[in-house]
């Protein structure tokens, strides 16, 4: 990428600030092409507000452990559509949970309570 762009106003270290994401997290952002910030003459990496919400979006889907793969297809919707794309997968993941959740519940409701902790 080119000098710094005159809409690139925060560094990498004041978004990881902003996102609670460590700065080598985002650069791995970027070597996966999730975020793409512009770059100043030196090298820096600077962010413009929509880089930095993509990296709120990246930060939010993550934090619930949701895969890589489906952040990137949330961060491809346009951006009219991206509100309802990442409530659609908070939903699966949640949905997913309640599942493993439930399995869990299951498998404690059939275990002996006079099991012997050394059993394995």
């Amino acid at each position: 990428m080119a000098a710094s762009s005159p809409h690139a106003v925060v560094s990498i270290s004041r978004l990881a600030a902003m996102t609670g994401v460590t700065p080598r997290a985002l650069r791995h952002y970027e070597e996966l092409g999730l975020i793409r910030p512009h770059r100043a003459a030196h090298g820096v990496r600077l962010f413009t507000p929509d880089q930095c919400d993509q990296a709120a979006i990246i930060a939010l889907l993550r934090r619930c452990d949701v895969p890589l793969e489906a952040v990137r297809e949330v961060l491809g919707e346009p951006p009219a559509r991206r509100e309802g794309s990442i409530r659609k997968t908070l939903q699966r993941k949640a949905d997913e949970l309640r599942d493993q959740l439930a399995g869990v519940t299951a498998a404690l409701a059939t275990t002996p309570t006079g099991a012997r902790r050394d059993a394995a």
